[in-house]
């Protein structure tokens, strides 16, 4: 199992905005230093309070520029924002500067207010998401290419760089819907899912979803699913699990809030029923996170909630949300990612098979 990080380049003071890229550099020092496998980078838009990290490929060529062994992805690229050659442009000159390095992980995103920033209407995001790959993926693989869609058509392009891994760089991708999980599963795309509005319970029936459009495909190997999740550790347990608290419970408020400024959105089917998830995230007690929603403890425990999670939902890889909520302080951020990922890495290589 490879143990991954996101960094979310948190911003814990709007008008200290350098910190945040001060801050989350640091942790990207650590994870090349302590044995993290990847590094994964969110694409936020219009959120102040939360993130700077609004050009992530950019972000992950200053990554690849100072580290030599870590590997740097995109958790997720939301392609209908973005033109689909400028990001093929984009990713495989990154995956030139990392000498090989980059890791494609490519999805729609459920928040509305990217799509009404940018003046795209959220209805045409799954058709722009899937052509766009379509058309990344020729840019790559083809010396020269023409293709003709609803929203994209480009005649004799040939894309200069091409990328350093062959065919390209490995692809993943976000899933939510049942519709994304047996698409990706029946097209052999490795997917994440991510435990943030829900539990762990929750995603096992789309994750079997998702493996069994895998195995019906008949694609080779077994069905590839990373889980997201808030991941935090201590050499003490008690001081594990209190130390993100303020940041946790911050974190659940903060996705009730993205569910609530939902509501009256396109493509909102059910209202009521996203405001009672909203409503019960915000009531969530401390005790009720620590039991079915994150991995906290001390490097041993949380090695044995990895184990049991790989065996129960079948997961590869783990994308470590470090600091989730952004409010736990920098430095027992560093301190919770080296003991990950000198104590937790090695172990889930060798052990979880």
């Amino acid at each position: 199992m490879e143990l991954t990080a996101a960094i979310e380049f948190d911003i814990r003071d709007v008008n200290d905005q350098p910190a945040a890229f001060r801050d989350s550099f640091e942790q990207v020092d650590v994870a090349e230093e302590s044995g993290f496998h990847s590094i994964w980078l969110a694409e936020r838009h219009f959120q102040p309070q939360r993130s700077v990290l609004s050009s992530p490929i950019t972000v992950a060529a200053a990554i690849a520029d100072r580290t030599e062994r870590v590997r740097v992805g995109i958790a997720v690229q939301v392609l209908p924002l973005n033109h689909p050659i400028r990001i093929a442009e984009e990713a495989a000159t990154v995956d030139q500067i990392s000498q090989g390095r980059f890791n494609f992980g490519i999805g729609r995103s459920g928040l509305t207010i990217s799509y009404s920033g940018y003046n795209i209407p959220y209805s045409e995001s799954r058709g722009r998401f899937w052509e766009a790959l379509e058309v990344i993926l020729k840019a790559w693989t083809t010396d020269e290419f023409s293709y003709e869609g609803e929203f994209y058509n480009f005649h004799n392009v040939r894309l200069m760089p091409k990328p350093v891994q062959k065919p390209h760089p490995p692809l993943r991708m976000a899933c939510a819907s049942l519709e994304s999980f047996a698409r990706a599963g029946s097209m052999g795309i490795p997917i994440f899912v991510n435990v943030g509005f829900g539990t762990f319970e929750d995603l096992k029936a789309r994750i079997d979803h998702f493996s069994e459009a895998w195995r019906q495909a008949g694609i080779a190997g077994e069905p590839d699913v990373g889980i997201r999740v808030p991941v935090y550790t201590a050499s003490d347990p008690e001081r594990a699990r209190e130390e993100p608290r303020e940041s946790m419970l911050a974190f659940y408020q903060r996705q009730s809030n993205l569910m609530i400024s939902r509501l009256g959105d396109e493509g909102v089917t059910d209202p009521e029923g996203m405001r009672r998830r909203a409503e019960a995230l915000a009531q969530l007690s401390y005790e009720e996170v620590l039991d079915s929603r994150v991995v906290f403890g001390a490097p041993d425990e949380v090695v044995g909630q990895f184990r049991h999670l790989q065996k129960e939902l079948g997961i590869g890889m783990v994308v470590a949300d470090v600091n989730a909520g952004g409010r736990v302080p920098p430095d027992q951020v560093l301190q919770s990612m080296r003991l990950l990922g000198k104590e937790v890495a090695p172990v889930l290589e060798k052990q979880i098979n």
